[in-house]
């Protein structure tokens, strides 16, 4: 990820702090940095791409940080980078609810993102030394998917800066599906 696709995610985070996602525009993001979007090779051109591009700038954040977690067992570890994701998350917490929220309400959003995060899933999966490969590597990014949007809800409700109750749910599911992960 480029200097410039990271000012441009940060840039959206910031004015959707501020903003309805209704109310934001790529013109309005590249202005707000002041740059002249004609003169980049950047390739963000509608709001879907937007929101691809914040999805890659959280797991590039993660990706930077993959030396703090521990070598261990592939639970703990996709564990760690699981909750490496909602911490970053949660220095946007209210642009990430509002998103969340238009999803809810535009759903069709949601599923046009949808293949960027399958991709982020096989990141957080491959950086947790799960192989991916094959039938049970498909099994388990689709169980890895639903065990982080089922945090990911319990994250929302998570008011605590130590995200205790979203560290003990991920912590459940991830132990409820511990055998067919070993597989």
């Amino acid at each position: 990820m480029n200097n410039l696709s990271i000012k441009v995610a940060e840039q959206t985070l910031k004015l959707l702090a501020i903003n309805e996602w209704e109310n934001i525009s790529v013109n309005k993001v590249f202005k707000k940095l002041n740059i002249n979007k004609k003169k980049t090779f950047i390739k963000i051109n509608n709001k879907i791409d937007l929101l691809k591009n914040i999805n890659t700038y959280f797991d590039f954040r993660i990706s930077k940080n993959l030396k703090s977690i521990e070598l261990s067992t592939s639970r703990d570890m996709v564990f760690e980078v699981m909750m490496l994701r909602f911490d970053f998350l949660n220095e946007y917490r209210l642009s990430v609810k509002k998103l969340f929220n238009n999803f809810k309400k535009y759903p069709k959003t949601f599923i046009c993102l949808l293949p960027s995060f399958i991709e982020s899933t096989f990141f957080m999966a491959e950086s947790a030394n799960i192989n991916t490969k094959g039938f049970t590597g498909n099994m388990k990014i689709k169980i890895l998917l639903i065990i982080y949007f089922s945090s990911f809800l319990t994250w929302m409700k998570d008011e605590s800066s130590s995200l205790d109750k979203t560290m003990m749910k991920l912590d459940l599911y991830l132990e409820r599906t511990k055998n067919i992960m070993e597989i």
